[in-house]
């Protein structure tokens, strides 16, 4: 798969129920009260090893990749290229850049998403969120 060069790299996580993880950064970073896992590479790590160490981190939650979300999604600091990816395993602790994770339906994390209160941020999510499960039903 041909990954897209971006700023950034994440995951969007789809348990076996349809539902979808969401994070809730500590202090509402950048006006995000519900968000996906994602970060800046370290040196040296490609796209993928950024994606899943960042979901690790800040949800706790270990995972692998099922696919690659189709674009690179433009937030308020950052172009981000998310994966698709599914739970392993039981969930661990995530680190102090989240206070809360919550497993919901699509509608509802249509809901949380909306709640971000900056509208670059909340429309980059809406898309995500869209492409994920667009990704995901093929899939099952």
């Amino acid at each position: 798969m041909k990954i897209p060069i971006a700023d950034a790299y994440g995951g969007v996580l789809i348990n076996a129920r349809g539902e979808v993880q969401l994070r809730e950064p500590a202090n509402h970073f950048g006006g995000y009260v519900w968000t996906f896992a994602k970060g800046r590479p370290d040196s040296g790590e490609t796209p993928e090893q950024a994606a899943l160490r960042e979901v690790q981190e800040e949800t706790g939650q270990a995972s692998q990749i099922v696919a690659l979300i189709p674009g690179v999604f433009a937030g308020t600091t950052t172009s981000t290229v998310f994966f698709l990816m599914e739970p392993v395993g039981e969930p661990g602790p995530f680190s102090d850049e989240t206070v809360a994770v919550r497993w919901v339906d699509y509608e509802a994390a249509r809901r949380l998403i909306a709640m971000t209160t900056t509208a670059t941020g909340c429309e980059r999510d809406v898309k995500v969120l869209d492409a994920a499960f667009a990704a995901w039903r093929p899939q099952k």
